[in-house]
């Protein structure tokens, strides 16, 4: 089957822009958050990178997460209630952008000559935080609690991932080894870090609410953490409820 790209309908920026003042109790610590892991050690890395090769510790890591993550959709879009079926075809239409991502990964890094073959992928064994990162998403789908999801994976885990991916086509584009993988999550990511939030429950108390926005803080903890740990950093970062950093680096360290 041919891969493609194509997959994902234009948004308006003033719709974003909509979505996000509706949802300001949850999307701002989100957006501060997503921020301060701007500044964590992975984000300073790029800059001496000359070579593709030295990209390989995290397009191998890239590639697991890239692999396990429509499977945890699935499973979330499996055990959808019947009076939550109105989610079905959101969670659907994410499945199928994201499906043959980890390919469109594989065909890179084979044609880069950063694998040579397939099977080498089995000798990069998961890091734990790459693995705590894709738990957490697979306990939100057996949990079944939309708001936490969306919240979450939609709008935290896909800002960082956003983030993510413009560094990295960027640096990409240095080398001159861009690729459409690499391309399309940067305007994909940014789509589905808001549009998710439009799904949340209406009428959240304020106890319900801090659930929800420490979910999704979770989730960009562990993204940060896991991005680090891709360049042997162990740090993970961590968050008040309204966003803030509570664990900056120390100076040795920086």
């Amino acid at each position: 089957m041919e891969l493609t790209a194509e997959k994902y309908h234009v948004v308006s920026e003033e719709e974003l822009e909509r979505v996000r003042k509706q949802h300001a109790w949850v999307a701002d610590p989100i957006i501060k958050a997503s921020e301060e892991v701007l500044k964590e050690p992975f984000f300073k890395w790029p800059k001496d990178v000359k070579s593709v090769d030295e990209l390989k510790s995290v397009v191998t890591q890239l590639w697991y997460h890239s692999a396990t993550f429509p499977k945890v959709m699935g499973i979330m879009l499996g055990l959808t209630s019947l009076k939550e079926n109105h989610m079905m075809p959101f969670y659907a239409l994410h499945i199928y952008g994201e499906a043959d991502h980890h390919e469109m990964l594989m065909q890179w890094m084979l044609k880069q000559g950063i694998l040579e073959n397939r099977e080498e992928i089995d000798r990069h064994i998961p890091s734990v935080a790459t693995n705590a990162c894709v738990n957490l998403v697979y306990q939100l789908a057996i949990e079944q609690d939309r708001s936490k999801w969306l919240a979450c994976l939609n709008s935290g885990i896909k800002r960082c991932s956003n983030h993510f991916f413009i560094e990295m086509t960027k640096k990409l584009d240095e080398l001159g080894a861009n690729d459409p993988y690499f391309t399309i999550h940067v305007e994909a990511d940014e789509h589905h870090s808001i549009l998710g939030l439009d799904h949340l429950e209406e009428g959240a108390d304020e106890f319900r609410q801090e659930v929800i926005v420490k979910k999704a803080l979770e989730g960009i903890s562990l993204w940060g953490f896991m991005l680090n740990s891709w360049i042997g950093v162990n740090r993970m970062p961590e968050f008040d409820l309204q966003g803030n950093l509570t664990n900056p680096e120390k100076a040795c360290c920086q």
